[in-house]
């Protein structure tokens, strides 16, 4: 991906390099594993929808942002359509998005330009050369602008929750409640291959994972008709969590490039 236009990028400084000590970003942890669910991904869930916000505000009137969201053709598709939810976007989306759509219309309709009265064959042979040369010259856009920032805070989200394991707050927190998903356990192994807490955390993890098996094997259980009088407990929705264990819930963000 290209360098992130650094107006932009300073701008959102102290959201994805700010402060010099962990402390917040810990405390960010320890509020997050509070709710349900996989705690990165709700962390990824907030912060993403300030940086669209705070991108909106500033594409339209900055140049640099404005030709780095025209390359990237805008957001991708968890990011644009966060972008929708954001009270008094529409005017900055139209905007936006009529500066990328004009630069795409533009060489679109070159392609069918016809030259004077040439026969006819040679005129689809001409065509089809113009639509060959199109489709080789079309690169894929950079990757989405919000992606990226959150690529780089999801990296200094997971080195904080290793380098801070020996907190007492942070690994009770972790341990209370339900872990990360299977997306971010992958993420944090490649984060820690060789950090003197990665089996600590690992550890705690996977007694996540087994819950979460012992669960499933629970609610398989009382699907059986002998055990159907009896009520569900914790397993009863143990089938969704599997699912989100796995897949994001629908419309939660985080980085695309990595799913």
């Amino acid at each position: 991906m290209k360098a992130i236009v650094p107006m932009f990028k300073r701008r959102l400084a102290r959201m994805t390099t700010a402060p010099p000590s962990t402390i917040l970003l810990r405390l960010d942890w320890i509020e997050a594993l509070q709710a349900p669910g996989c705690a990165l991904c709700r962390l990824a869930q907030q912060k993403s929808l300030r940086y669209v916000d705070t991108l909106l505000q500033e594409a339209v009137t900055d140049v640099a942002q404005r030709d780095a969201w025209r390359a990237a053709r805008g957001l991708c598709h968890s990011h644009a359509w966060m972008a929708v939810t954001i009270p008094h976007s529409a005017g900055c989306l139209a905007l936006l998005y009529a500066d990328v759509l004009g630069h795409d219309l533009a060489p679109l309709a070159s392609l069918t330009a016809t030259s004077p009265a040439p026969p006819r064959w040679r005129t689809r042979r001409a065509l089809g050369q113009r639509l060959r040369d199109w489709l080789r010259s079309w690169e894929a856009p950079p990757a989405c602008l919000v992606c990226g920032l959150w690529t780089e805070q999801e990296r200094l989200y997971l080195q904080v929750l290793l380098d801070d394991w020996q907190e007492p707050e942070l690994a009770q927190a972790f341990t209370a409640a339900h872990g990360l998903c299977w997306r971010h356990t992958q993420r944090l192994v490649g984060c820690g291959l060789s950090h003197r807490h990665i089996q600590a955390v690992l550890t705690a993890q996977a007694a996540h994972m087994q819950t979460l098996q012992q669960d499933l094997q629970e609610f398989i259980r009382k699907q059986d008709y002998r055990f159907a009088s009896e009520a569900y407990g914790r397993e009863a929705d143990v089938w969704r969590r599997a699912v989100t264990f796995y897949v994001r819930e629908p419309g939660a963000a985080g980085s695309e490039s990595v799913y």
